[in-house]
């Protein structure tokens, strides 16, 4: 059977666009960091990520970035077990679309990050504005905010998932910084939670921590039910990818795929720690021949 990854366009930019794009990820990197991007030799995460945007294989991070189409991506990966149930697919919302839907649900724009609503109660929602807030995200270009060109070659829609519920909240995310290298896979855990507002940083294949966890939840944590399969699914997302961060959620053992990201925070964050910052750009070994994740640098 053939893959989603098979029928990806071909990209092409002309050298004009491509120089400016330089032009302007060297200016934002500048006034962030202080610092010009090494196109030549990146060395941290955060220039690693900025050759991404330039140089990488802008329809295929399009892909993944779509919450939509990646689900057709994870599906011929892993399966379609670990999606969360779709309730409704739409290019442009209307009051109807909330008929039939169920009293909590999560809705999404597709081609943005952070563009969504979570509904617990259908009946003190309004319809009408939300409808509106949702089609107007439709005209919206996010890549012209966060710089990942990528973002540009999303088809816009509107998506209706299941809310997953965790007693009252958003479940953990697990955020998995997936590297795969000539010297094989490895990984980073961060894990954040919505109720309290926290997140934790574990150390990879130790029992090293950082965070505004307790001990207390840090050992909660650290282990869920089923961990060893979801490092296996993240493991298997981002087969093919020197580096991908993989989100996954966890219920009482039932294992939920959140998103794909190719490019955190657009490269813009810095890193608190310098140790996990080190760590993070030593193994993140860029790929730069791989014409799947680059396209050639000659053309700049």
């Amino acid at each position: 059977m053939a893959s989603i990854l098979d029928s990806l366009p071909s990209h092409r930019e002309g050298v004009l666009s491509l120089a400016f794009r330089r032009w302007q990820i060297q200016n934002r990197f500048y006034r962030r960091f202080g610092t010009y991007v090494n196109f030549n030799n990146p060395q941290t995460v955060n220039e690693k990520v900025q050759y991404r945007k330039l140089f990488g294989n802008q329809q295929l991070y399009a892909l993944l970035a779509d919450k939509y189409l990646v689900r057709q991506f994870v599906e011929e990966r892993v399966g379609g077990g670990i999606l969360i149930p779709l309730l409704g697919v739409h290019d442009r919302l209307t009051q109807d679309a909330f008929d039939h839907l169920p009293d909590s649900f999560i809705i999404k724009a597709n081609h943005g990050c952070k563009w969504h609503q979570i509904v617990r109660d259908k009946s003190t929602l309004d319809v009408k504005a939300t409808c509106r807030r949702f089609n107007q995200f439709l005209g919206q270009n996010y890549a012209k905010a966060s710089g990942e060109y990528h973002y540009t070659f999303i088809k816009p829609r509107i998506i209706i998932e299941q809310l997953l519920d965790d007693a009252g909240d958003s479940p953990v995310d697990y955020n998995f910084f997936c590297y795969n290298s000539s010297e094989g896979f490895e990984y980073c855990l961060s894990v954040s939670t919505p109720r309290l507002e926290r997140h934790v940083h574990f150390e990879p294949h130790g029992d090293g921590y950082e965070g505004t966890c307790s001990a207390e939840e840090v050992g909660r944590l650290r282990n869920p039910k089923n961990f060893d399969r979801m490092v296996s699914i993240a493991q298997a997302l981002s087969r093919g990818f020197d580096f991908m961060r993989v989100d996954l959620y966890n219920l009482n053992g039932a294992i939920y795929f959140g998103e794909m990201t190719s490019t955190p925070a657009s490269g813009m964050r810095a890193i608190s720690n310098p140790v996990r910052a080190e760590l993070r750009s030593r193994l993140w070994k860029l790929d730069t021949h791989n014409p799947l994740l680059y396209r050639p640098r000659k053309a700049a």
